[in-house]
């Protein structure tokens, strides 16, 4: 059976009762869930890989398999009663398969957050699902920031730049109309930011002033694209306090952290 290039997903679950079952079922002919390339540093599947403790420390699942269109869940009786975490892994599709379709198996109260590729989010409850399937781009990746440390009045510049003769920028995600485009989040609830800029070559966050001590993690999703399509590898700078960290994940690879040097993380 012939697979075009896998896509990948991040499936972030919340509220989801502790010592239950869950699954997700693919019922779509041609898709199935896979660990993608397995090259390089790819996540592959993955659990919670996310810098700083965002998901916390308290176990949540106690079994979890995947095998063709069937991803099982089974959680911890010892998880509090309702838990958040997240998932990533691949979607193995069929040429000229435009959809996606199948069912899940959650309790009532639990929301499924379905990012396919670099689009927006498909929420995914309780019984049947769908979506659409976005083309593969070939030269955009989006890349999660977790920003620690960041104290009020505090600045924050990332840059990217490209090995000659190539060259990469900062984007607002795919050409398709269901992009996601920049997002900010929050540990803490609240955004501490007193200004937000983002251009080509630089994105530039201010922290407000007065606020009090270290402020909460700042999540961010952004995107970067580059020239010629088969680039190998971007370079990613941080120039901020020495208090402040960033780890960044381009696309489905392992996450590292950015220096206040140039470091390359591979496409």
């Amino acid at each position: 059976m012939s697979y075009r290039n896998a896509i990948p997903v991040v499936l972030q679950f919340s509220n989801v009762a502790s010592n239950s079952y869950l699954n997700i079922t693919l019922t779509t002919p041609g898709a199935r869930w896979s660990m993608g390339g397995r090259i390089g540093d790819s996540l592959g599947f993955s659990y919670n890989v996310l810098a700083q403790d965002v998901y916390g420390n308290v176990p949540v699942l106690q079994s979890v398999s995947f095998n063709g269109g069937i991803l099982e869940i089974r959680t911890s009786s010892v998880a509090p009663a309702l838990n958040k975490f997240s998932l990533t892994l691949f979607l193995d599709i069929e040429p000229d398969v435009p959809f996606l379709q199948g069912y899940c198996t959650l309790n009532n109260e639990a929301v499924v957050s379905a990012f396919l590729g670099g689009e927006q989010p498909v929420q995914w409850y309780n019984g049947r699902i769908s979506a659409v399937l976005p083309a593969a781009p070939r030269n955009c990746r989006s890349v999660l920031f977790t920003i620690s440390g960041l104290q009020p009045g505090s600045p924050l510049m990332l840059d990217v730049i490209a090995g000659a003769p190539g060259s990469a920028r900062w984007t607002l995600g795919p050409e398709v109309p269901q992009a996601l485009g920049a997002a900010l989040s929050s540990t803490g609830g609240n955004i501490p930011l007193a200004s937000f800029t983002y251009n080509d070559k630089r994105i530039v966050m201010q922290t407000g002033n007065g606020q009090g001590g270290t402020l909460s993690d700042v999540l961010m999703v952004a995107y970067v694209s580059w020239q010629p399509a088969d680039l190998s590898c971007i370079y990613l700078k941080a120039i901020a306090d020495p208090s402040v960290s960033v780890c960044a994940q381009v696309g489905t690879r392992q996450p590292q952290w950015i220096s206040p040097t140039y470091s390359v993380f591979t496409l």
